[in-house]
This record gives C-alpha cells, structure tokens and sequence, in this order.
C-alpha cells in the first residue's frame, strides 16, 4: 500500500465528510447514518434534485462543496468507473463500492473491474460487491442497511469478505460489540490485509476477527498479525474454502480463488492465527480472548452442578484436546471438607446442588480445586427465564464465588450455559464488567478456549 493511499484509507476509515452516491441504496444508507452519532458533513449525490429530503444533495460531483473524505457508491455498474474517475480528479480520500457485477461474474467482469482499478489512482476503495463499513467509534457508517450496533470507545474490529455475513454477526445476542465491520467484497483495491495492517495499531481496537476467502499479499498479512499479536491483540479468522464445492462458491461470491486449505492452514498455526471453524465461534473466540485474555495451555478446571454436564463437558473436551488434569491427593482432602458426602471429587467437579447458593462456602470449594494451577477454568450455568427468577440468586451467588477464586488464581475465567439461549444479555453484561467471559453452548466454550489457545 502506497503512502498516499494510506493516507486515503485514514480518511475513509474516519472521515469528517460523507457522500453518499446513487439512488435507494444510497438514500438509506445516507439516513441512516444522519440518524446516528456521526459529526461530520453528509452530503447526497444524484442526478435527481432533492432525492435525499433533508439532507444537502447535488447532482454532480463537481458540485460537491469539497473533497469528501469517503464516499458510499451504490450506482449501475457501467457507471462506477467513470465516477471513480471523476471522485479522484475531486480528491475524494476513499470509496466504498455496493455496486456489483464485477470479477464474480467472469470475463466480462474482469476487464469492468480492471477498469475500475485504473479509475481509482491512490483512493483507498472497499470492494466492489461489497455492504461497505461502520466505525463504531466516530459514527461513520456507510452500509445500506440497518446494522443495529451501538457505540463504542474499543472493541474488536470485524474484517470480512462477505457483506451478509458482517451482518449476522453484527446483530449477534453475545455481547460482542465491535468497534470497526469492514467489507472487503472483491479485494480489487484493499485487501484484508490492508485493513488488518492499518488497524493493527490502532489503540481502539482489542481483537479482529477476519471472514477469508482468500489473502492477496501473504507477507503483509504475516506482518501485520505480528505487529497485532505484540500489541496483545488477538486475530481470530474464519478461513471458508475447505472443501471443492466452498472453494468453487467463493470464485463466484467475490471472485476469489480459495487456495489450499493445507497452507492457510500451517500460515495460521505458524503466525499465532485462531482458526475457527463457524461464525458462532468466531464470536465465542474474540469474547473469550477479548474479555478473559488467553488460556496459557490446553490444561481446563471446570465445574458445574449436574453429572450431565460432567459427562458432556468431557466429551467435548476430549474433541478438542483440552486436558482435565484430576486432583491430587491433597487437593481432594481440602475439597472434601466443604463438598456434600454426595459429591465426586474430579475434574469436572459436580459440587451438587445442596452447595447451590452458599457463596463462601463455593469460594472455598473452587479455590481449593484451582489451586494445583490450571491454564483457564470455567463454570457451567443454564439462567433461568425471567418468569422462573426466583432461582436467579442462587446462580449469582455460584458466579461470584467462581469469579473471585478465579481472579485469585490469575488465570483466564468462562461461564458458560449448556444451551446456548440461556445465558441473557443482562447476565453476559455483568460477566463481561468483571473480566469473565460469558459463552453460550458447553460444544462452543470447549472449542473457544481450545481455539484461544494458539495464543
């Protein structure tokens, strides 16, 4: 990436002036970003006067009262180049490209989207075919639909190739609140790697996680996952293409040529990349390492109040070679002090549910457990609905008692659910203030810490 686009990506990514340009699309987009928290100038652009109500409008890019920073354009394919030229002759810094119909499409795409490249010069340029991106941090956002995220001061940035995807996840149920979404569509001009290298050192942001069909520069994207990794930022990436028919989807979702999964493989293992294998992770990965911090090692100390969850979690432990190490013989005296005669010792510890509720008592019992050192240790809670509350203290009660020891251990603390719906997000909010990551499904939480651990 040359200096000068560089420089254009600064002003994309955090713009003082926004043009939206093209019709219904466009139109959207521009209010919903009026309707936000952004400070800066949005103006309108369409050959039709007044398209945009309220906001100014013009119907040149000659008309534009200066060069605007960034630039959402969502206008008929056959027009993009031209009025990328035009937008640079301006000065414009950079453009998100909705419009599609480009590499995806084959021949005839290639040479428009050639064209396009030749277009933009210096610009920095998200896309084509691609929803656009949101800082959650200024309110700048240049996406066509409603996103539904809230601000935020830091956060990890979400770096992805698929437009639709970005969106599910931005309207995630687990607390995960970005600070940056970024599209990268077809990678024409900007490729995530780019992205990932400018926000490596960006102090706002605590974590990435990256949608890949494919990488375009393989150093940059080395280089730039180290600068993070120093800085104690994790990269969590959901590599598609593993199979032919995923591989062949993405030559005509962005165009992309998947490459061999073996080597994007051992590149993440060798630079310290957390491959997981679903969106959902993805989420679980980033909140446990953003929230908790990662696990030294695969070593896990669990608990939970049912022999069924014992069972399941060393089930799911065992897929994905986490290791629960049994307590010695001295830490089965101590935990045999405060356990009912109904308990097992082990690891995972079933303490059963006449200790449901005592909150010293289970401070002492995990304390006990933990204190043989471990790499993370989690809790397993299924809340209860609202209607059914009055149970609610007494999981409250296990979950202070659980983080205390936790903090007293300095090691890496999870509570999760066994289903996923039964974690609500006042419960997450409360975890999450105290440094504990909430994650929902017993499978997930397993994956996420053995995941988290490439760190």
């Amino acid at each position: 990436m040359t200096p000068a686009r560089r420089a254009n990506l600064r002003r994309l990514l955090a713009p003082r002036h926004i043009v939206f340009a093209g019709g219904d699309s466009a139109v959207f987009a521009a209010g919903q970003c009026a309707a936000g928290d952004f400070k800066g100038e949005i103006w309108g652009l369409n050959p039709q006067p007044g398209r945009f109500g309220a906001i100014p409008s013009y119907t040149s890019v000659a008309e534009l009262p200066e060069a605007p920073d960034a630039v959402f354009l969502a206008v008929p394919r056959q027009r993009v180049p031209p009025v990328i030229k035009e937008l640079r002759e301006k000065g414009a810094g950079g453009i998100v490209c909705y419009s599609a119909g480009f590499g995806e499409l084959g021949d005839d795409g290639v040479h428009l989207e050639q064209e396009l490249i030749d277009a933009c010069g210096d610009m920095a340029l998200a896309g084509p075919n691609v929803f656009g991106l949101l800082n959650y941090i200024t309110g700048a956002h240049l996406w066509p639909f409603s996103h539904g995220g809230t601000p935020v001061e830091q956060g990890p940035a979400l770096i992805s190739q698929s437009g639709m995807l970005s969106g599910y996840l931005l309207t995630n149920r687990r607390s995960v609140r970005f600070s940056y979404v970024i599209g990268a569509g077809n990678q024409s001009v900007l490729g995530v790697e780019d992205y990932l290298d400018y926000l490596a050192d960006d102090p706002s942001v605590t974590g990435f996680g990256l949608y890949i069909e494919t990488l375009r520069d393989i150093p940059q994207f080395a280089a730039a996952v180290g600068r993070a990794l120093d800085r104690g930022v994790p990269v969590v990436a959901l590599k598609a293409g593993q199979s032919d028919l995923a591989a062949q989807t993405a030559l005509t979702h962005t165009g992309s040529l998947a490459g061999q999964d073996t080597f994007y493989q051992a590149l993440f293992d060798r630079i310290g990349v957390a491959r997981v294998s679903t969106p959902s992770l993805m989420l679980e990965t980033l909140q446990l390492l953003t929230t908790a911090g990662p696990p030294k090692g695969r070593r896990l100390a669990a608990f939970t109040c049912s022999g069924g969850d014992v069972a399941m979690l060393a089930d799911c432990a065992d897929r994905e070679g986490l290791i629960f190490d049994p307590p010695d013989e001295a830490t089965q005296r101590a935990l045999r002090q405060w356990l009912p005669e109904i308990a097992t010792v082990g690891n995972p510890l079933d303490y059963t549910t006449p200790l449901w509720g005592h909150e010293d008592t289970l401070e002492k019992v995990f304390a006990a457990a933990l204190a043989p050192g471990y790499d993370a240790a989690l809790l397993v809670q299924d809340y209860p609905p609202p209607e059914l509350g009055e149970d609610r203290p007494y999981y409250q009660a296990d979950a202070r008692a659980f983080m205390r020891a936790a903090a007293k251990a300095s090691i890496p603390a999870a509570i999760c659910s066994g289903l996923p719906e039964n974690l609500d997000i006042e419960t997450q909010q409360t975890l999450i203030g105290q440094g504990v990551a909430p994650l929902q499904g017993i499978g997930e939480a397993t994956a996420a810490i053995r995941a988290a651990a490439v760190f």
